[in-house]
């Protein structure tokens, strides 16, 4: 039912303002200054009735002279006064209403005049343009059915296609691609019964074009709206249906729009058709209150029979939230009173001021008729937007995930009991305040003004199109956001066996690094915005704000020279894409992975664990690890009598077998292969190996080559050198190399501890 009601607000929101009906006639008068032969000729064109009309205005005039009551001044005592004065007795109103009822008899007259008028003074020509425009408006049809007939294939690929399984926005174009056929055999039947008006000799008579506009328009008016309520409802069609309601609910709404909208249409054409044709006001006037009330008495029957739907759907949302009580349930047995009590005095409050003769040209009554489905729509939106700024902010239920721990789950039932209770309390004050607004508007309408209401209701649908319009900005933005994060996101990899020497560290897109900042800019801007926006809306001047926000931020800028130095510093390190999220990184002395960047600082994490947190304006130059790919050299130390070449085409028949491995081969960029023979010294033959691999990938390969050579090597007979010292002897008696032995090996020890010291360096480099 509040989707019928949602609709029934749209309605005449699009009714009311496309037309604004004049609801009295108004009175010709003379000129002001005519000479005597002009008054002649002007009374003998005027009927007795606007002679008499005349003659009566003037004497009002004279005898208003003699009778002229004090005015109010303004203020509480002529409020009061006027109070007092409700029961009295205006003559001129006594008289406007006695004449109003006298000239009831004379309605049948006044509509045979406008038909006459039509018929060019007969009602014979009358009858003679209703048939006529039978027949025109029946050979428009054929027309149509004819070309629907030629275009039946085009038609079927729309009408008979199998409809899948959609989204909202996609059902709404579907439902248009399936109309458009109909939309267009209604264009045509427009334009011919056009052609074949025009072609008739009565289209020179004014009276004659006006009823034929207006039956034209109201048969189109209703075709069209009968499909575009199908686009929303889709009665035989549920795969694309706009609302979320059963087939039984949809084709109630579609009967509803269809009913309201067409009779409504059709009632503001024909008054207007009326005020052409010069309609006497007496039955102009009750013409209105005649479609009016049975306006009014369509709205209350539909009322009455959704009280029920109604009261389920108030007590089912009271359960959600835990709010039933006795105020609730007997608001949903009763709701139906108040909302059919409002309908009927908007009713005769227009039929009072039609007998009084009261002239107002901004369709108030239509307007009032808003107040029920606009207060659905505004409540709903009102409580969309509590909703989301309470699970936005968290105030009581920062952490999303379900603990583990009994005791941490007793204290996420509390806070979301607190936070229930605070969304239900925020939803009842907003519901209250639109209400509110809501009635005051409706006083405005017809003229009843309370001190401050236009403020107060300029400032609440102020505040809530801005904060609503801030929030779907938001939830739009963060939506997306979260979802490219997650599409960043690298898969985890558990492999026990991968190298931590960088900590192991996660590498991240660019998107990964600069969007999370950009959330945090969006939310600090919306919010700035739209407080600025409920400022202004509730009469506060915030130009001073903004000045002296200017003149703030000028002070911090010259006394936190270094927070600015470290935003801007990492401002542009983000615009030259110098390291990301992820990334292994070396500034200065400071070395690590970068976890996480803010305005002012990055997060390093160490490969040994530590977090360093350091400015942007103190990283200096940096030294990227995770660009491009990195160089691996490492030394292999042979006997100097060793084969070479066959070294070499084992260590390359072992890269090759990397490089083809599943594994490894996706992270190499070259291959394992032999660079020769670097160095001879005085026992070993020093060859170097190297590759080229991803960053972060070339400790696992390192590890792998070292183990894969060393076992082709071992297969192929060739084995590592070991470290050792050569010492020629001279030819010596056995009692002399006794005697020397002791002083040989401790200079070959000392020789020994140099060649290692060598080594190491030359490791090193």
């Amino acid at each position: 039912m509040k989707i019928v009601l949602l609709v029934y607000g749209l309605m005449f929101v699009l009714v009311s303002s496309s037309f604004a009906v004049e609801q009295n006639a108004a009175k010709k008068t003379p000129p002001d200054t005519v000479t005597s032969s002009q008054s002649e000729s002007i009374l003998a064109k005027m009927s007795d009735e606007q002679v008499r009309s005349l003659l009566l205005e003037e004497l009002d005039k004279g005898l208003s002279v003699g009778n002229v009551k004090p005015k109010n001044t303004g203020g509480l005592v002529a409020k009061v006064m006027s109070m007092l004065q409700m029961l009295d007795k205006d003559e001129t109103k006594v008289e406007r209403s006695t004449s109003f009822f006298s000239s009831i008899i004379r309605v049948p007259v006044d509509y045979i005049a406008m038909a006459r008028k039509v018929g060019n003074g007969s009602m014979g020509r009358f009858i003679g343009t209703i048939v006529m425009f039978a027949v025109l408006f029946g050979l428009a049809w054929l027309s149509e059915f004819s070309v629907r007939r030629f275009t039946a294939n085009f038609s079927k690929q729309f009408q008979e296609r199998a409809i899948p399984d959609l989204d909202g926005p996609m059902r709404f174009i579907a439902g248009i691609m399936r109309s458009l056929p109909a939309f267009i055999h209604i264009l045509i039947f427009s334009g011919v019964a056009i052609i074949l008006f025009s072609i008739l000799p009565a289209d020179d008579l004014a009276p004659v074009r006006y009823l034929f506009l207006t039956i034209l328009f109201s048969i189109v008016f209703y075709r069209a709206m009968d499909q575009l309520s199908r686009i929303f409802c889709a009665p035989q069609f549920p795969s694309l249906r706009v609302f979320p309601v059963d087939n039984a609910t949809a084709k109630k709404i579609h009967f509803v729009i269809v009913a309201f909208f067409t009779y409504t249409f059709t009632a503001v054409l024909f008054l207007a058709f009326c005020r052409l044709l010069q309609l006497q006001p007496a039955s102009l006037a009750l013409t209105i209150m005649v479609l009016a009330t049975i306006l009014i008495g369509m709205i209350i029957i539909i009322i009455f029979r959704s009280r029920i739907a109604v009261r389920e759907r108030i007590l089912k949302k009271s359960d959600l939230y835990k709010t039933r009580n006795w105020i609730v349930e007997q608001f949903a047995m009763f709701w139906h009173v108040p909302a059919i009590l409002y309908f009927a005095i908007i009713l005769i409050i227009l039929i009072g001021e039609q007998l009084a003769g009261v002239q107002r040209e901004n369709s108030a009554f239509l307007l009032c008729l808003l107040t029920l489905p606009l207060f659905v729509l505004f409540n709903g939106v009102g409580q969309w937007v509590v909703r989301v700024s309470i699970n936005t902010l968290r105030i009581y239920n920062p952490d999303a995930a379900e603990p583990e721990d009994e005791y941490l789950k007793q204290k996420l039932e509390e806070a979301k009991e607190r936070e229930r209770k605070l969304f239900v309390t925020s939803g009842r004050i907003m519901s209250l305040g639109i209400l509110a607004t809501l009635l005051v508007w409706s006083l405005s309408l017809w003229g009843v003004y309370v001190p401050y209401a236009s403020t107060i209701t300029s400032a609440v649908f102020q505040s809530l199109i801005a904060m609503s319009l801030g929030l779907t900005v938001w939830r739009f933005a963060s939506s997306y956001i979260e979802k490219k994060l997650a599409e960043d996101a690298p898969c985890e990899n558990d492999d026990e066996n991968d190298d931590d020497e960088w900590g192991a560290a996660a590498n991240r897109g660019r998107s990964y690094t600069l969007l999370p900042m950009l959330r945090k800019f969006i939310a600090t801007t919306l919010l700035v915005m739209v407080i600025l926006v409920v400022l202004s809306s509730l009469g506060v001047d915030i130009g001073p704000l903004l000045a002296g926000a200017g003149v703030v931020g000028l002070a911090i800028g010259f006394g936190a020279q270094k927070m600015v130095s470290d935003v801007f510093s990492g401002f542009f390190y983000l615009l030259d894409d110098a390291f990301r999220v992820g990334e292994y990184i070396q500034a200065g002395a400071v070395s690590g992975a970068v976890e996480s960047i803010t305005l002012r600082n990055v997060m390093l994490r160490h490969h040994r664990g530590m977090l360093q947190i350091v400015p942007h304006s103190d990283l200096g130059s940096i030294t990227n690890f995770m660009r491009g790919g990195i160089i691996v050299k490492f030394n292999l130390d042979f006997a100097y009598d060793a084969n070479v070449d066959k070294i070499r085409k084992v260590i390359k028949k072992v890269g090759k077998a990397m490089l083809e491995d599943e594994e490894f081969g996706k992270d190499f960029i070259q291959p394992v292969k032999s660079a020769g023979v670097r160095e001879i010294t005085g026992s070993v033959m020093t060859i170097r190996v190297k590759f080229k691999a991803q960053p972060g990938t070339h400790f696992v390969i390192r590890r792998e080559a070292y183990r894969r050579i060393t076992e082709a090597l071992t297969t192929q007979g060739i084995y590592y050198a070991h470290r050792k010292v050569i010492v020629e002897l001279p030819e010596h008696s056995e009692k002399m190399l006794q005697e020397e032995d002791k002083k040989i090996l401790e200079g070959g020890a000392a020789a020994a501890m140099i060649q290692q010291e060598e080594d190491a360096k030359r490791a090193i480099k």
